[in-house]
């Protein structure tokens, strides 16, 4: 594998597939590039996995995502995490994984994209987003 190769695979799944209707092979993969960008980070990978969160948890892989970005400036993930929450148009599995990690990367910037976040018809994503803007204030 090569980093063209593994931006390609994720820029083709945007998102990923709902959990019933994932595959192994499939998630293996995403897991292999996750493992391979942790090894050799690419900023180029960060919004590519923000945005590549399907329906359910991706069988447990979409919760390791987080350790990638811990490889990265905390301002260029606080950035992408921005970018991604205030997208308006993005499906609620993307909306609900990054305002979990948003609460990781516990940042002022976020909180427009967050209160997006609270304003959800979801309760999962409403209240990922309560926790999130709760750790701001501690």
């Amino acid at each position: 594998m090569n980093t063209e190769d593994a931006l390609y695979f994720l820029s083709q799944n945007q998102p990923m597939p709902p959990d019933d209707l994932l595959s192994q092979e499939l998630i293996d993969k995403y897991d292999e590039i996750r493992k391979y960008f942790i090894k050799k980070p690419d900023d180029r990978s960060i919004d590519l996995f923000l945005r590549s969160y399907g329906e359910g948890d991706g069988w447990g892989v979409y919760q390791l995502v987080e350790d990638l970005l811990y490889q990265f400036p905390h301002d260029i993930v606080v950035k992408k995490i921005k970018n991604v929450l205030e997208d308006t148009n993005i499906p609620n599995s993307v909306r609900y994984w990054v305002t979990q990690v948003a609460a990781a990367f516990n940042d002022k910037i976020l909180i427009d994209g967050l209160n997006i976040s609270l304003s959800s018809d979801d309760v999962d994503i409403k209240e990922a987003a309560e926790i999130a803007i709760n750790m701001m204030s501690e």
